[in-house]
């Protein structure tokens, strides 16, 4: 009978949900799904090693566009003790500790009066033995909308080439 109560108790308890993970910084990937619902039209200037492209009025599939822009969100479990909040009222922003290696060296998101993003500023960057890449995002948002962004950067062949530096630049029409 004791046998039968314990395999019952945890039966109960496989069944019952698992907590939502906790957020230990800002909910960056939810404030991208949302500014990512709807598609944009977008004026893009792609550099890449200075030669520079324009490409007029393009519906863009954000969620590729801003693939970069997810790498930012540092509410990853093994995150949470990573980085220092700098963070002051109408500003959000977390520096890597020192001794820490993660990708995101700094996460910095200013806030309207509303306390929506008015402007994004990610630095991302690692290295291994054989490549080295270093990458900065930004975006401009007026009323919850974003206006303008940019990822700029340079990833090399440690001991092989010289960086290839890229931009991509695009402003919402």
């Amino acid at each position: 009978m004791i046998r039968l109560s314990i395999l019952l108790l945890f039966s109960l308890l496989a069944c019952t949900s698992s907590p939502e993970p906790a957020t230990h910084f800002y909910d960056w990937n939810k404030e991208l799904n949302r500014l990512s619902s709807s598609p944009l039209s977008v004026k893009k200037t792609v550099i890449l090693d200075g030669t520079a492209e324009v490409i007029d009025s393009v519906q863009v599939d954000l969620a590729k566009e801003w693939a970069l822009f997810r790498e930012a969100d540092l509410n990853k479990p093994a995150y949470a003790l990573s980085y220092e909040n700098h963070s002051a009222p109408g500003l959000i922003h977390y520096v890597l500790k020192k001794g820490e290696d993660l990708p995101v060296r700094s996460f910095q998101i200013a806030l309207d009066s509303a306390g929506r993003p008015s402007s994004v500023d990610f630095e991302i960057s690692s290295e291994n033995l054989i490549y080295i890449t270093s990458k900065k995002l930004s975006m401009h948002l007026v009323s919850g909308r974003v206006v303008s962004y940019t990822i700029s950067g340079s990833q090399a062949l440690r001991w092989f080439s010289s960086p290839t530096r890229y931009s991509v630049s695009g402003v919402v029409l």
